[in-house]
């Protein structure tokens, strides 16, 4: 961390600046949700491609964190930032104007590396600028986020009304816009910091385990999307072998792209874990509620996507409270709390296809509560754990984490929707799975918050 205080002249337009960023993620996660259905008769391709629509996203969002992270720890936030918006903007105006599913998922990898520039480099600036104020204002992201995720079901199923999904794309270019102007405006100015230059990116960057990582996942998801026909049955032998590689560099490593001495503390491997499960539940819910309810219940996309707003709404309102809980020392009675919550809510959406909606929008509306609560509680913890010259990388680390959850997600979404009767069995699974959560943080010690 800088020795010299960063100068923060007006936190207000600064704040502002940060939460449009950040929910440029959650926003572009939300609205596509109401609009797989559409993409694939589009494209026309079969439902396994839910996997690459998704993961594609979000396998770009996970390699791309901890690499933009790093860089911003060594070579100054701002600037990445800025390219990150530059990128938004870019994919805004091409990928709806992808001719194939293809180039589509290109884009939108390339959309996903511009949110990654972004969300670390932006968290680093807040910890940097306001290092008194850090739990609250992942509260409020928290809150930027639940409104995301509240009204992008709604935009996209509205804008797909009234024009088509590719307008889904353009929301982001006034969003992106008004974020770096206010950046560049009212960010701090952090001391300059000595470059290397690109001659030296082979050794600020973990470029072995960042390439094994990827190969390793998509390897995984060859397997999954080829599972129901038998088709590519060794791609998961290959994913194993690679993993085994994954680990044995990352070990050797001096700065890997996934540091496993952090996973040594308790706090930080339980934190890890628990953000993994919660991200499978949450965005199993976020795409698999959309399409079962349109499919089994004949709900439009429009309507598909007010119903989510039960479980973003109360996401929405609780995340401050989420945030306060952040600022004090305990962490285990509220993530057992919001684990309760999770199961709980989970439990209201195991037949999808014939419980009352009022049984559906209250198990959704606990799932948010949840969400509220752990959210900002997981990440505080993993940030506690580190030093906080390492933010910008734990920050990366911490959504890679969010986001091998949200992969899982999507292949269980994948098989879900391979035929009507195969979709109670997602909501099954996904409560068998939050009901760890409810469980695991038991195993955590209240200790004083980590390293500084």
């Amino acid at each position: 961390m800088d020795s010299q205080k960063p100068t923060l002249v007006n936190p207000g337009p600064f704040l502002v600046a940060v939460l449009i960023a950040v929910i440029l993620n959650p926003l572009n996660s939300s609205t596509i949700s109401v609009a797989l259905g559409v993409l694939l008769h589009h494209f026309q391709n079969g439902t396994a491609s839910v996997t690459w629509i998704i993961s594609g996203y979000y396998l770009g969002s996970a390699i791309a964190q901890p690499v933009f992270g790093r860089l911003g720890d060594l070579w100054g936030h701002r600037p990445l930032i800025y390219i990150g918006l530059a990128l938004i903007i870019l994919t805004a105006v091409f990928a709806p104007l992808s001719p194939t599913l293809t180039v589509f998922v290109i884009w939108r990898v390339i959309q996903a590396v511009g949110t990654s520039m972004i969300y670390p480099n932006a968290i680093a600036l807040v910890r940097y600028g306001l290092p008194d104020a850090v739990g609250r204002v992942l509260g409020w992201i928290g809150m930027a986020a639940g409104i995301a995720i509240a009204v992008g079901p709604t935009i996209g199923g509205v804008l797909m009304s009234v024009a088509s999904w590719h307008a889904i794309f353009w929301v982001n270019i006034p969003l992106a816009l008004v974020a770096g102007v206010l950046f560049f405006a009212y960010s701090p100015m952090l001391p300059s910091r000595p470059r290397g230059g690109f001659r030296q990116l082979g050794t600020l960057i973990d470029w072995p385990g960042l390439g094994l990582f990827a190969t390793t996942v998509s390897m995984g998801l060859v397997w999954a999307v080829g599972l129901e026909s038998g088709r590519n049955a060794l791609a998961i032998l290959y994913a194993g072998i690679l993993f085994v590689g994954l680990i044995a560099v990352e070990l050797k490593t001096a700065q890997p792209l996934i540091p496993l001495k952090w996973f040594l503390q308790p706090k930080f491997l339980i934190s890890s874990i628990l953000t993994t499960l919660s991200n499978i539940v949450m965005y199993g819910i976020l795409y698999g509620l959309p399409v079962s309810v349109q499919n089994l219940r004949h709900l439009s996309p429009k309507n598909s996507g007010l119903l989510l707003l039960a479980f973003a709404g109360v996401m929405t309102v609780a995340s401050p409270w989420g945030g306060h809980m952040a600022q004090k020392k305990a962490r285990r009675k509220p993530l057992i709390a919001a684990g309760v919550f999770l199961a709980a809510g989970t439990s209201l959406l195991l037949n999808i296809r014939s419980f009352p909606w009022a049984l559906i929008i209250m198990g959704l509306m606990l799932v948010g509560l949840s969400f509220a609560l752990s959210n900002v509680l997981l990440q505080q913890s993993v940030l506690e754990s580190v030093p906080a010259s390492e933010t910008g990388r734990a920050s990366g680390l911490f959504m890679l984490i969010r986001y091998l959850g949200t992969i899982i997600s999507s292949v269980l979404i994948a098989f879900s929707t391979s035929a009507s009767t195969h979709h109670l069995p997602l909501f099954f699974t996904l409560f068998a799975i939050a009901v760890v959560p409810a469980l695991l943080p038991l195993l955590m010690t209240e200790t004083a918050h980590g390293p500084s």
